[in-house]
Order: structure tokens, then sequence, then C-alpha cells
């Protein structure tokens, strides 16, 4: 699988050849993985003996990574129970959603009416998207959260990339739900990528505005799946 780590990084396999992840990134990163597969599935309780025994490491860096993960809005600490796994409700799937589109498109706005130059990294990150197996379903979910990152960042406003960086842990858990029930479709994430980075360096806003809110619509569809 890509190491695909970091808010704002694009995996590179040299950087990961420089130095080897800790043991609390190891746990943070195993214990992640596990979330968003649904080996660890939402309302479940992790024990720190069974997150020590599929990460390799000791309890500290658990007992870390756990508090990490909590504060990132994956999981609950509950006193003398332990951490449980956030479970993702049909009502806060729709408030996302919401947010989301607000976020997106007021990006897509500033980058067209300012004209502002598009990073090399979103054509990266669709290359990167494109060579990735898609199979491999936390690789392309990972990838796809690093583009839309960037789209946002691209806008120019920092306040907005702090609110929307708040929204990632819920939004990756998105994007595995919607590719594990096949609501999203690797190739056609992959087509809208494109068509957005076209219109985008074009600074054709109306055209800009229907691909990311078509690309967005999956979310709503995704409700049935998930309880309340």
């Amino acid at each position: 699988m890509n190491n695909l780590s970091g808010a704002h990084s694009i995996p590179a396999g040299a950087a990961a050849a420089e130095k080897p992840p800790s043991a609390r990134e190891r746990a943070y990163q195993g214990i992640r993985a596990h979330i968003l597969t649904g080996a660890f599935p939402p309302g479940s309780f992790i024990e720190e003996a069974a997150a020590c025994e599929v990460t390799g490491v000791s309890r500290s860096p658990v007992r870390e990574a756990l508090n990490r993960l909590a504060a990132e809005g994956y999981l609950e600490l509950h006193p003398r129970r332990g951490a449980m796994v956030r479970p993702l409700s049909a009502a806060e799937l729709r408030d996302l959603h919401e947010v989301r589109v607000m976020v997106e498109t007021h990006a897509v706005r500033r980058i067209c009416r300012d004209r502002r130059p598009l990073p090399d990294a979103l054509t990266e990150l669709c290359e990167l998207h494109e060579a990735t197996s898609a199979a491999d379903l936390l690789a392309c979910a990972e990838i796809n959260r690093l583009f839309h990152q960037t789209l946002v960042a691209a806008a120019g406003n920092t306040v907005l990339v702090q609110v929307f960086d708040g929204l990632q842990a819920p939004l990756l858990r998105v994007a595995m739900l919607s590719l594990q029930q096949g609501v999203g479709k690797t190739e056609i994430i992959e087509a809208e990528h494109r068509e957005m980075i076209d219109a985008l360096a074009a600074h054709d806003e109306a055209r800009a505005m229907d691909v990311v809110l078509r690309h967005l619509n999956l979310m709503p569809r995704l409700t049935a799946a998930l309880p309340g």
C-alpha cells in the first residue's frame, strides 16, 4: 500500500526511505487503517493489547496514537471503557455534505474569479491515483483526500483550509465507505478530477462548478448505508 500519511504531504517512496516511521507513527497509521477498512468497526472498542498486536508496537505509543485519533475525530475516549470507534450517522453525513459543498464551491469560485494558478500537485495526484490499483481502496481514498485538500488550498484562504482540514477524518471515512459500497467508482472519480483541473486551469467558473457539484453528489447516496 502507498504510504499516505500527512495532512498536506504527497506520498513519495524516496521520502519514506529517508527515515523509518517512529513507533508512535506506526501505531497511528496501523490503527487508523484498521478503522478505515472496517477491521475495527464503528461502535467497537479498541483494546490496547489488540492494537499492540496489529501494529507491532508497545502500549505507550499505542496510547499516544489513540489520543491523537480521538482528537482527529476517529475515536471517542470513554473513562474505564477505553477507545470506541466513532459511529458515522446519516444525519452527520448530510451535515458534512452541506459544509463540504460550501467549502469546495467557494474555493472553485475564488480560483476562477481571482484567476489563481493551479499547483502542479493536482496533476501529480491525478497521475498517482491513476497509477494506484483500484483494489487498494485505502490508498485511493487517501489520494482523493489529498487532491481535494490541495484544491481548497489553491484558493489562497488559510482559514478555509483550516475548516476543511477539520473535516478530514469523516471525509476519509466517507470516501472509504463509498468505495466499499460501490457508490464511488474509481474511473469516474479520476475522469472528474481531470475535468475539474481543465475547467479550473481555464478559469471557467460555470464548468468547474458543474463538475465539483457532480463530483460531490455521491455523498447523499451513501445515507442508505448508514444508521439514523
